[in-house]
């Protein structure tokens, strides 16, 4: 970020800055409204993956508008909002044909609707595969179906989720680290102990560094004194790290 430019600055400094061309000044915009914005979408998606999704192609398409010297001068929320609203309309349209191409009827959709370097992992067992693959949200099985599976490109697969195709690009990205996710936590056995229920529930989640900060630190200190639960990590942890390079991601 700029030097003149401060992270608590108001929405109006950082988005002069912005526009100039300071990208940081962008992610300092984001940090700033994301959460809130969630807050707000969770009235109109119920999954908290579509949540993520909404808010983030609301920051691409408004951010993109001020890119071209568009948009609002201070204030950004209220722009973002909107923007979010009229999403919100565009995929409840789009949602009847994304539902045909987000589920299958066989197993073998899973297998297909990943990458090749993933399925030595995943064609291990199918059956984890297909679970992992039906425990995405709607939108992230299409993605994954039509980008891997069919071979379409971003550009391609946009008008049919309601996105831009950078957004579609985004999509996918995360539509894969969710299926690795999955997979993983498919492998982890349930238990009746309450006090361990919140640690096997993101496990595959947590191995792959996507809890957050405070609820990160509070499965590794469960897991520093269960030993049942840091034993069902260990041997998730292997998984995790049979997986190719370009795959993994670093464990926590």
């Amino acid at each position: 970020m700029r030097d003149d430019v401060e992270p608590d600055a108001a929405d109006a400094e950082l988005l002069d800055a912005f526009r100039a061309g300071d990208i940081a000044a962008g992610e300092a915009l984001f940090r700033r409204h994301a959460e809130p914005l969630r807050r707000l979408a969770a009235g109109w998606v119920t999954e908290p993956a579509e949540r993520d999704d909404l808010v983030a192609e609301a920051f691409v398409r408004v951010l993109g508008v001020i890119r071209a010297g568009g948009g609002p001068r201070d204030n950004l929320r209220p722009y973002l909002a909107v923007t979010m609203r009229n999403l919100v309309a565009k995929w409840s349209h789009h949602r009847k044909r994304v539902e045909l191409y987000g589920t299958a009827p066989a197993i073998e959709v899973a297998a297909g609707a990943v990458g090749a370097e993933e399925l030595l992992i995943l064609r291990s067992n199918a059956h984890l595969a297909w679970t992992a693959y039906c425990a995405l949200p709607g939108r992230w099985r299409t993605v994954l179906w039509r980008t891997e599976a069919e071979g379409d490109s971003p550009k391609v697969v946009a008008p049919l989720l309601g996105v831009s195709p950078n957004g579609a690009s985004v999509l996918a990205l995360r539509a894969r680290e969710g299926l690795r996710q999955a997979f993983l936590q498919a492998q982890v056995p349930e238990t009746g102990t309450p006090c361990c229920q919140e640690a096997r529930r993101r496990m595959g989640a947590w191995l792959r560094g996507g809890v957050p900060g405070r609820r990160a630190n509070l499965i590794t200190a469960h897991l520093a004194g269960c030993e049942p639960c840091r034993t069902v990590a260990t041997r998730l942890d292997e998984v995790n790290r049979e997986m190719p390079p370009g795959v993994r991601a670093v464990s926590a």
